[in-house]
């Protein structure tokens, strides 16, 4: 039976990342400052590409 990526990764870790990202897009909704909001954006966009890769790292 085949498993979506989504199924892949432990509910565990698919929940932390999920977590991590909900919590900066609230820090960047609430962020006021430029550089801070660039900071914020730059970890956003790692925490992203760090769920893109354990999707890809389980299909393998």
């Amino acid at each position: 039976m085949s498993r979506s990526s989504d199924d892949t990764i432990s509910p565990q870790l698919r929940l932390a990342i999920d977590r991590k990202i909900a919590s900066l897009l609230t820090a960047i909704e609430q962020e006021k400052v430029p550089g801070r909001l660039t900071n914020l954006a730059i970890q956003l966009q790692n925490a992203l590409v760090e769920k893109r890769r354990c999707k890809a790292k389980k299909v393998e």
